[in-house]
């Protein structure tokens, strides 16, 4: 056997898998470096999101929206100078561009230094919008709004994108009855002031990231499911909870919006202590649910995408029922819409438009 052949081939051997090792681990560190613009990438971006919904919010002063545009880039680890900030020559709209050099971390050993990455938001303000005029409002096209029960009063106007179907007795509606279909009345000693079927269809509004940005500047901001028990709750600034909300026994005061990302059970509450207090109860992806007897609430029960049901006797709202879908079970229950105030909903909202 030929030693030095032997010897040779093994060194030829060790040469190539250097070689391959070393593609393997530059291979290896581009990936992991371009997983880190991608991510860094991501970050700036949520964070010109949310510093354009912010900003926009202060509009049409542009000196204290561009403010608190450069507050929020650097709260999430950016410069001002990473940012170029623009107003519509109306003031409302606000739009951003973000610039940012993210540096390699192992590419750099093959005389890569790094990545420019770029992102753009834009967010618009206008009115929060004509759902919330309504004492009474389901957004839903397929499911009818339906009142059952007996003594129910309802003290201003409502609307339904579907029908509406009155079933049980002693109700009454004093203002007017608008649905995209058809008023259909059953039962006895049922008044409504105004019948107007074959309405024009009305827009759900969505404010829930106005609320978000404005927990998360200045609010409180639960990060989990929340419990009220058997206390007394300051909504003064607006409260964010990342799950469901549960009250039980609560008393709630201010003039504010509690935005839930679930849903929101109310069991058993007296939920306001004078009128003047106005709560805004706003689930953005879920359901509301009042249980029990001699409930009172100031303010706004808001649903967009869920349902909101009323179980129970001696219910009172006094404020707004706005969901997608309502249902109204048991009896004494009274909606009363006059001269509510509105505390608890923002002036007027934010959306992005990127």
């Amino acid at each position: 056997m030929n030693i030095k052949f032997l010897k040779s081939k093994k060194g030829v051997s060790i040469v190539i898998f250097s070689i391959a090792l070393t593609a393997v681990l530059g291979m290896s560190a581009i990936v992991v470096d371009i997983g880190n613009v991608a991510i860094g990438r991501q970050k700036l971006q949520n964070a010109i999101d949310s510093a354009a919904l912010a900003a926009v919010q202060e509009l049409p002063n542009q000196s204290k929206a561009l403010e608190v545009v450069n507050d929020y880039v650097v709260k999430n680890g950016f410069t001002p100078s990473d940012v170029k900030v623009t107003f519509s020559e109306d003031s409302t709209e606000v739009s951003i561009e973000g610039t940012k050099k993210i540096n390699y971390l192992f590419a750099r050993i093959l005389g890569l230094e790094g990545k420019s990455t770029k992102c753009n938001a834009a967010a618009l303000s206008g009115n929060i919008g004509q759902a919330l005029d309504y004492v009474l409002f389901s957004g839903s096209t397929t499911t009818n709004l339906i009142i059952n029960g007996s003594q129910m009063y309802v003290n201003g106007n409502s609307h339904t994108n579907a029908g509406f179907i009155a079933n049980g007795s002693k109700q009454k509606i004093t203002g007017a009855c608008e649905a995209v279909k058809s008023v259909v009345v059953n039962g006895s000693q049922i008044e409504i002031n105004n019948r107007m079927p074959n309405s024009p269809y009305v827009e759900m509004p969505d404010f829930s990231e106005t609320i978000r940005v404005q927990a998360e500047k200045s609010g409180k901001y639960y990060n989990s499911s929340k419990e009220f028990s058997g206390s007394y709750v300051n909504v003064n600034e607006p409260i964010y909870v990342d799950g469901d909300l549960t009250v039980n026994g609560s008393h709630f005061r201010g003039e504010g919006c509690i935005l839930v990302t679930g849903n929101i059970t109310f069991n058993g509450s007296n939920l306001y202590d004078s009128t003047k207090d106005s709560i805004c109860f706003y689930s953005k992806n879920g359901k509301i649910t009042i249980n029990g007897s001699n409930i009172n609430l100031n303010g706004i029960v808001y649903a967009p995408n869920g349902s909101i049901t009323m179980n129970g006797s001696n219910q009172t709202i006094m404020g707004r029922v706005i969901g997608k879908t309502l249902v109204f079970n048991g009896s004494n229950l009274t909606v009363d819409g006059a001269d509510t105030n509105m505390g608890g909903v923002p002036s007027k909202g934010a959306q992005l438009i990127h």
